[in-house]
């Protein structure tokens, strides 16, 4: 997936490859857990269905219906999610 490659590639460049690896993984592994378990928080501010979660520095912001998780964005915590996460 073109995604996951592209966040791979921030990582190395800013990161290293090793740092780069850990974080993809833990995203593959928090991505099954929201796929799995009904996590998160209501953002309704941000849209109807709209949910947050917190992971490491970061926040991922998803709709998530009864078959799937949808990720809109993934932000830094400092980030101004109402101006980045337009899902109106």
């Amino acid at each position: 997936m073109k995604i996951w490659k592209n966040i791979w590639h921030y990582g190395w460049q800013h990161f290293g490859e090793i740092q780069a690896d850990r974080y993809i993984n833990h995203l593959s592994e928090i991505f099954s857990i929201m796929s799995a378990n009904n996590i998160g928080t209501p953002r309704p501010e941000l849209g109807e269905y709209i949910y947050a979660l917190p992971f490491k520095r970061h926040i991922i912001y998803f709709i998530q219906s009864v078959t799937e998780v949808i990720v809109i964005r993934i932000l830094s915590q400092n980030q101004d999610a109402g101006k980045h996460v337009n899902w109106l």
